[in-house]
């Protein structure tokens, strides 16, 4: 089945030359670091409410699934979606639904009281739209960025939510401190409004897919069907997002349970447990970034493999080196190896993919993470419950070394590339 190509505009290359000259960048970048520091605002404010009111880590849990569970179900219409319809529009319409779905959540909290239900309901739907959002910016960027510059725009992308969330967990914090957490769900709220309105000033013809035939005329499930036909036509691809699947799982027996790792191996001591995400948070802005540097795309499939071996290198050092000095060296080689494999990731799939398709894949890689995250969140809580947190920390980091190997073992992986045009690359 061949997809065909719409003529769409291309971005202008003389305005494209330099990232802080493309206006379109700069309203999706501030678009990316308002969403990011609101969201992690509203993270902090409600797992303090929710424990505060219930004391169960439990209840803990069930947010946390609100964050994983629609992206899991919802995410392949999503890419749908976005292959379908004006992804500028989609893009701002999700944070205008964000918004007021936050701003009812607070009222409501404010003024009737606590309630879990509510909570779990209204994010629940919050990270619904996000799992609109998320294959409808992933694809708009190649519209609104040269080939040649993706690797340097994911980066600067990727580094700013991150730097976004570390700011908003310490003004989530804050305002629980000062002025209580309902305030903090009223800054994200703001925050989101603030997002649709940089989104809106981004060039109309950047957000439309194709120029003609209305989407009525065409039907879900064939567009669906596309993108999975897509993907098994190009076995490369294809092996990438099943050869990642393990490693979904292992991860998470390392990185969400650092709370458990601080507490044990370090000592009882929230700052120190902040040490560990702080410097994980840093790698990862770090190891984006030097996906443009490193010129990682002319071998992504290679070092992405090899960025799992780096994750698993870290993770034993963390059992090995007990240490406060190996704990933060770990964690931050640990953040600069995630860093680097998403950022290298998607700025290939955005370079090699046919864009009105893109979505779709995109989608269909991130339902696939997304179904083995929970299996991994589940493993980590038994084995460290069971067994100890070094124990589950060594197994992570073995399965991650094995999927690594795997990996590389695999021809379509290896070849997975893009080298632009010396031309693209001068621009």
């Amino acid at each position: 089945m061949t997809v065909q190509s719409a003529a769409l505009p291309s971005p202008p290359v003389r305005a494209s030359r330099r990232l802080w000259g493309n206006l379109a960048f700069s309203c999706l970048l501030g678009s990316t670091s308002t969403s990011a520091l609101g969201a992690s605002i509203t993270a902090i404010s409600l797992s303090w409410l929710i424990y505060h009111y219930t004391g169960s880590t439990l209840d803990i849990a069930y947010l946390g699934l609100t964050g994983v569970v629609p992206g899991a179900v919802l995410g392949l219409l999503a890419g749908v979606l976005a292959d379908r319809y004006d992804r500028r529009k989609l893009m701002v319409t999700s944070d205008v639904v964000r918004a007021l779905s936050i701003a009812v959540l607070a009222g409501t909290l404010y003024l009737l009281g606590f309630s879990l239900i509510l909570i779990l309901a209204v994010m629940t739907l919050v990270y619904s739209f996000f799992a609109l959002f998320f294959p409808a910016s992933s694809a708009l960027l190649p519209r609104i960025v040269p080939p040649a510059q993706l690797d340097d725009a994911n980066g600067i992308l990727s580094a700013s939510a991150q730097l976004g969330s570390a700011i908003g967990a310490g003004v989530g914090g804050l305002a629980i401190a000062f002025v209580g957490a309902i305030a903090g769900l009223g800054i994200n709220v703001g925050t989101y409004a603030v997002s649709a309105l940089l989104l809106f000033q981004i060039a109309p013809e950047f957000g439309r897919v194709r120029t003609s035939g209305s989407p009525a005329s065409r039907s879900i499930r064939r567009e669906f069907l596309e993108g999975l036909a897509y993907m098994r036509d190009h076995l490369p691809i294809l092996e990438i997002t099943l050869g990642f699947l393990p490693a979904s799982v292992f991860y998470p027996l390392i990185t969400n349970y650092f709370v458990v790792y601080s507490d044990v191996v370090l000592g009882p001591s929230p700052t120190l447990f902040g040490y560990l995400v702080g410097t994980m948070t840093a790698g990862a802005a770090t190891g984006a970034l030097l996906v443009g540097r490193l010129r990682a795309r002319q071998f992504a499939g290679m070092t992405m493999g090899l960025g799992l071996l780096i994750m698993a290198g870290a993770a034993f050092l963390m059992v090995v080196d007990r240490s406060l000095p190996g704990a933060l060296g770990g964690a931050g080689v640990l953040g600069l190896a995630i860093g680097f494999i998403g950022t290298t990731y998607y700025s290939t799939m955005q370079a090699i993919v046919p864009n009105e398709v893109l979505a779709r894949v995109l989608s269909i890689d991130m339902v696939g993470s997304l179904v083995a995250v929970p299996a991994g969140l589940l493993l980590g809580g038994v084995l460290a419950s069971s067994h100890g947190i070094l124990f589950t920390y060594t197994l992570g980091a073995t399965g991650l070394l094995a999927d690594g190997v795997l990996l590389l073992a695999l021809p379509g992986v290896r070849s997975v590339r893009y080298s632009p045009p010396v031309d693209a690359e001068r621009s």
